[in-house]
């Protein structure tokens, strides 16, 4: 749970439960990015800029969405070809 001194705010989600939380704590480095997929933390960093954890925050997106949809291409040649 979020206490007074850290605030915490979904910056998007995909389909298959994958989230992107953006905390800001009140000791510096400021803002944490992390992506989570239900307990399994994927990927997370600490940033002094929130513009710049934003930033990364969409990276992130983009580069997990490639994934997905390179991942369903594979598995509709495989099931294709089977």
């Amino acid at each position: 749970m979020a206490s007074p001194s850290m605030t915490v705010e979904r910056l998007w989600a995909m389909s298959d439960g994958t989230i992107c939380l953006l905390v800001e704590r009140a000791e510096e480095p400021c803002y944490e990015v992390c992506v989570v997929r239900g307990e399994n933390v994927l990927r997370q960093n600490r940033l002094y800029a929130r513009g710049s954890a934003q930033m990364l925050a969409e990276t992130w997106r983009r580069t997990l969405g490639s994934i997905r949809a390179e991942a369903r291409l594979l598995a509709m040649q495989h099931s294709a070809v089977a």
